[in-house]
């Protein structure tokens, strides 16, 4: 029930004990609200840490902690987590490609296919951009040779050439110990077989001795070495004796072939020709044994105008000897054994060596098979070893291509030839002799082979090295062929400048 308005208020009274119970019931309640809500905030709480402490191992719950991360078991798995993947290494552009404008400052170290991770993150600076590479560009297998191995293709190549050659020793290219300038007056002597320094001294009237010779020529030894470039005083060449000299059996009063006709023989006969003989030297060595028949009876079926069942001796020009065809060789002679027998002998061993294709390659020289023969008897007096022998036989193809003379000494010593002397020493008189074999004087080929040549000298003949050398000479120390292009070169050779 209401009060009305205007009743006035009732008057105060104080409360009995029931009053009282009524009072403090309320509060109870609310206190045990707060104690209840406070026990829920701690429990709330306590789930709460331990969901966080429960939590640690499976990584970081707020942006800044810093996880306790176990050891992994790829590092660089662990390293690409951490720092992100980077683009894998095809999506460089090679190093043939141009490289985009922002890889200006990229170092100038080339990175190989193998580089690994480490270095690539190393090598690219954080403005570069790696961009992804056309489908027509060059895969890394096509990449250009790294640095490293270019710079090692620069070095001097180390292997030996065909044209190093051999012939061409490298001690020519330090300077001698010794003064090589002869004293003046002194004449330039090429060696010849049989040469000896105590000849020359024996030639010079005994006005110098061996020491002054090997001083005066930059000399370690006394051995001589054939076709070796000395300076001796004027005579010594002319006036040494031979070291060997030999009297043919008649005493020279037939050209040291002998007589003609038969005579008893003694045999089986072994009768050897080395490479560089001339037909003279062969029936010298006929002479001087048992057959048959003798050495003029050789040279009169060898000689001009003579012919056998070979074709490629009969095709040699007319009027000339088969001097070249008798090919070097050690052959056993039987009583029986005629001249025309042991000259067939000797051409059925060269047509068993020089083949037919050989005798037709001559052609892509511009020469003649008998023209290559020529020039492959220069070769065989000049130089022995098969590999110098093809570089001298440039040396005289280049000059008879330019209308040079060839100026061997070999040819000469073939003109002054005679018994008991058949490469005689060649000195500045011996080269005015007006011979069409003087190739000092005339150009061109001498017109026969000058003596009979191995198949490594024809060889060369016909498949001679391709150079520009126009000069050759022996070393100053003996050891082997000098060549040179120029003529200063050759004098500087010649002078043992080099």
């Amino acid at each position: 029930m209401h009060n009305k308005p205007d009743s006035p208020p009732a008057a105060p009274h104080t409360p009995d004990k029931g009053n009282r119970a009524q009072a403090i019931g309320p509060g109870l309640l609310l206190m045990g609200g707060i104690i209840g809500w406070m026990l829920v905030t701690v429990l709330v709480w306590m789930a709460t840490s331990g969901d966080r402490d429960a939590g640690d191992d499976a990584g970081p719950s707020a942006v800044g902690e810093v996880p306790v991360v176990a050891p992994a078991a790829t590092p660089i798995s662990t390293l690409a987590v951490a720092v992100g993947s980077p683009p894998p290494l095809t999506a460089f552009p090679p190093p043939t490609a141009n490289p985009p404008a922002q890889a200006a400052s990229l170092p100038s170290k080339t990175v190989l296919p193998t580089t690994t991770l480490t270095h690539t993150v190393t090598d690219v600076p954080p403005s570069f951009t790696p961009t992804t590479p056309a489908p027509n560009s060059l895969s890394p297998t096509s990449t250009s040779t790294p640095q490293a191995v270019a710079e090692s293709a620069a070095l001097p190549d180390l292997i030996p050439s065909a044209t190093a050659l051999s012939a061409e020793p490298s001690a020519t290219t330090e300077p001698s110990p010794l003064p090589c300038t002869p004293p003046e007056g002194w004449e330039q002597y090429v060696v010849q077989p049989g040469d000896t320094l105590f000849a020359f001294v024996i030639g010079a009237d005994y006005s110098v001795d061996v020491d002054q010779l090997l001083a005066a020529n930059c000399l370690e030894n006394r051995l001589l070495q054939v076709d070796q470039v000395l300076y001796l005083p004027p005579g010594a060449a002319e006036n040494a004796p031979p070291s060997d000299p030999y009297v043919p059996p008649d005493g020279g009063s037939s050209g040291g072939t002998g007589p003609s006709g038969p005579r008893t023989p003694n045999c089986p006969c072994t009768i050897s020709v080395p490479e560089g003989w001339r037909l003279e030297q062969i029936a010298d060595a006929i002479t001087r044994s048992e057959t048959a028949f003798t050495g003029a009876d050789f040279l009169a079926v060898t000689g001009p105008g003579s012919s056998a069942p070979y074709d490629f001796v009969n095709a040699r020009p007319p009027g000339t000897s088969m001097e070249g065809f008798m090919f070097p060789g050690a052959y056993t002679l039987q009583n029986d054994t005629t001249a025309e027998g042991f000259r067939d002998m000797m051409l059925g061993n060269f047509a068993a060596n020089v083949s037919p294709q050989l005798r037709a390659d001559a052609a892509a020289q511009g020469v003649t098979f008998y023209e290559a023969l020529i020039i492959a008897s220069i070769v065989q007096r000049e130089v022995r070893g098969p590999q110098t022998q093809l570089l001298v036989a440039s040396v005289y193809y280049n000059n008879y291509r330019a209308g040079n003379r060839l100026g061997a000494t070999v040819t000469v010593q073939y003109a002054l030839g005679q018994p008991g002397a058949w490469w005689p020493r060649v000195t500045g008189t011996g080269l005015q002799i007006d011979s069409p074999y003087n190739t000092y004087m005339y150009t061109g080929l001498p017109p026969t082979p000058i003596n009979s040549p191995g198949l490594s000298a024809i060889t060369a003949a016909v498949y001679p090295a391709q150079t520009n050398y126009f000069f050759h000479t022996a070393s100053c120390d003996g050891s082997g062929e000098v060549f040179a292009e120029t003529y200063d070169q050759h004098l500087a050779n010649v002078n043992c400048e080099n």
